[in-house]
């Protein structure tokens, strides 16, 4: 569930505009993440590095609604999925 939380903190640093601090969420948060892989299939990894790949994307276009829809509907769906 902390990791929920994480997700739902950065994207409410989006509307804020508080980026800076979404950017360093969004860094615990890969971490995190990257550290939960390990022994997933391949073709989930690949989908999940996907979905970051889109979201960074986004925060370096400055798209900090388009990474906050990412997060929101694209990863903890994505998560949900893969964690049961």
């Amino acid at each position: 569930m902390e990791l929920y939380d994480n997700i739902d903190s950065i994207s409410q640093h989006m509307f804020a505009y508080k980026i800076k601090e979404a950017g360093e969420e969004m860094t615990n948060m890969i971490e995190h993440l990257t550290s939960m892989v390990e022994g997933w299939p391949i073709d989930r990894v690949r989908s999940m590095q996907g979905i970051l790949e889109l979201a960074l994307s986004a925060m370096e276009n400055s798209d900090y609604l388009l990474v906050a829809d990412v997060l929101h509907f694209e990863l903890k769906p994505f998560l949900r999925r893969s964690l049961t």
